[in-house]
């Protein structure tokens, strides 16, 4: 064909490469591994604790309610409570049993317990909960006292997230 024969309208000639497609977070079988150790036993909420001063948090509990929607079919929500005050505990525990008494299952992102003491009544409330850690950044003498605080029996396990996770986990330093 030459340029004088008008436009192409064969399908070779109009031919794309798409780039080739990411497997979804769900399909991923490190996520299945995860999810399946997070299935032990029954819960329907989840806390997901800091084990240390600046340890991400949000964005793992974010991963966690899509990988259980996917997986079971269940609702699901997150509830971003790393700045809760005491103030509001026992208005945010009846959020949380209101959320869970219309079926969804809840993740409640939340800071390590020296960065906010209502960490661990919060963890105490929920069915079970996952210490979220960082190689090179988490302490491990406060995971311990995390550990102890929450008690170890309502652990399923540890996550290690990715570095880095200064994002929206970590106020702006403004000085």
């Amino acid at each position: 064909m030459t340029e004088q024969d008008g436009p192409v309208s064969s399908p070779t000639a109009a031919l794309v490469v798409a780039a080739p497609k990411r497997t979804p977070l769900a399909d991923d079988v490190r996520m299945q591994h995860l999810w399946l150790g997070l299935e032990k036993r029954p819960w329907r909420s989840l806390a997901v604790m800091s084990a240390s001063k600046g340890v991400a948090t949000l964005a793992a509990a974010n991963s966690l309610a899509k990988i259980a929607w996917w997986y079971t079919g269940v609702p699901t929500c997150v509830f971003d409570m790393r700045d809760l005050s005491l103030r509001l505990l026992e208005h945010q525990l009846r959020d949380m049993a209101t959320q869970l008494n219309g079926g969804e299952r809840i993740f409640i992102a939340l800071r390590s317990t020296t960065e906010n003491p209502t960490a661990v009544p919060l963890a105490k409330a929920a069915d079970a909960a996952v210490l979220c850690v960082e190689l090179g950044k988490t302490d491990m003498r406060a995971a311990e006292r995390t550990l102890e605080a929450v008690g170890r029996a309502k652990f399923l396990g540890t996550i290690l997230v990715p570095r880095g996770g200064v994002d929206a986990d970590t106020p702006p330093n403004n000085g």
